[in-house]
């Protein structure tokens, strides 16, 4: 998948997301990191065609697989298809531009060449079905099984994803599971129709330790096995270190740095990402309190002359303020919207922000 200079606008024109630009290749994990309000999950949604009421991708484009994007369809066929009004089918082809798809066309591809998981699974099953009935007409109006066969399928599937007792499984509702297994569910649910991207938004936020660590695993196991390209949404870079090759930063709306994980988080090049080190529970083991970020980041939508960090960070200097910072280039296919690693800074930082803020 490509995206190129996502806008995406909410009630009234404001601007929330700000010429987002990357691609996930296939068999990649890329982290999307920072703050709430940053854009992470309206960048995901938009992907998605499951925006909120009142937001609208007002620019850029979002290219699903072909050469743009890297990734092809699990089918070969480069096709997907769906059935439209009067059972006419609706074909989507590797390297369309979704942006501008109909409802028709999003079934075509939602659920079939992308998936997603999302915090809180059982606010995303119903209640009144069983676990196994909901997979199983995912795979007969998805994949096109017959019953019996949808049903085989489904609890190989459950198996695959480290449900014990999948036969037993298959016939409980969701307040009969634990977290840990109604997420595992949504996840056999998500690729069940061997989607080429899966977005995990916030997917193992709500559970313990212990669970979390099973599911990365088995999200890890699930790319290798299937060349499936993930992005993962999480305020935890501990879970970014662990289980992606890539890393965006994104702040205020835009992305601030990227590139690969071990080398972003050994030297950010970003003053934001040095602070969601500092704040963040890995690197120094022995602290005992963690830092804050002074202040706060800007409205949703502030239009402001410069960058959008400045006020908060120690580096800044007049002019960071003076105009627009653009997403500069960097050795290592990485990449950061900062005057000082790109060089263009020659004046001395001003004193470091002293508003009181909350921790990030």
């Amino acid at each position: 998948m490509t995206v190129d200079g996502l806008d995406v606008t909410v009630t009234g024109g404001v601007r929330a997301v700000r010429g987002v630009s990357f691609t996930v290749g296939r068999g990649e994990a890329v982290g999307l990191v920072g703050e709430s309000g940053s854009g992470k999950s309206l960048t995901c949604r938009s992907a998605l065609g499951v925006l909120p009421a009142g937001c609208e991708v007002s620019g850029g484009r979002i290219v699903l697989g072909g050469e743009d994007g890297g990734t092809d369809a699990g089918s070969g066929t480069g096709l997907s298809e769906a059935s439209g009004s009067g059972g006419e089918p609706v074909a989507v082809s590797t390297g369309a531009e979704l942006t501008a798809f109909t409802r028709k066309q999003w079934d075509a591809v939602r659920g079939r060449r992308i998936g997603a998981v999302f915090q809180d699974p059982a606010s995303y099953l119903n209640p009144s079905l069983t676990v196994g009935r909901q997979l199983t007409e995912q795979l007969r109006v998805g994949g096109g099984l017959p019953r019996a066969e949808a049903h085989t399928r489904a609890v190989e599937l459950f198996t695959a994803v480290g449900l014990h007792r999948p036969e037993e499984v298959f016939h409980q509702y969701p307040h009969e599971l634990s977290g840990g297994m109604l997420q595992r569910v949504l996840i056999a649910i998500a690729v069940s129709c061997a989607p080429e991207l899966l977005i995990a938004d916030e997917a193992t936020t709500a559970l313990d330790v212990v669970i979390q660590a099973e599911i990365l695993e088995l999200l890890q196991r699930l790319r290798a096995e299937r060349g499936l390209a993930l992005i993962l949404v999480t305020h935890d870079l501990a879970v970014v270190a662990e289980s992606c090759d890539r890393v965006l930063v994104m702040y205020a709306g835009e992305i601030v740095e990227d590139g690969p994980t071990a080398e972003v988080l050994a030297a950010p090049a970003h003053p934001y990402t040095e602070a969601l080190l500092r704040v963040a529970s890995i690197g120094a083991w022995g602290r005992r309190e963690l830092d804050i970020i002074p202040g706060r980041p800007p409205e949703t939508g502030a239009e402001l002359p410069g960058c959008r960090f400045a006020d908060r960070c120690a580096h800044a200097v007049p002019r960071c303020t003076e105009g627009p910072v653009a997403l500069h280039s960097l050795d290592g296919g990485r990449r950061a919207r900062c005057l000082r690693p790109a060089g263009l800074l020659d004046e001395a930082p001003a004193p470091g922000p002293v508003t009181e803020g909350a921790p990030a």
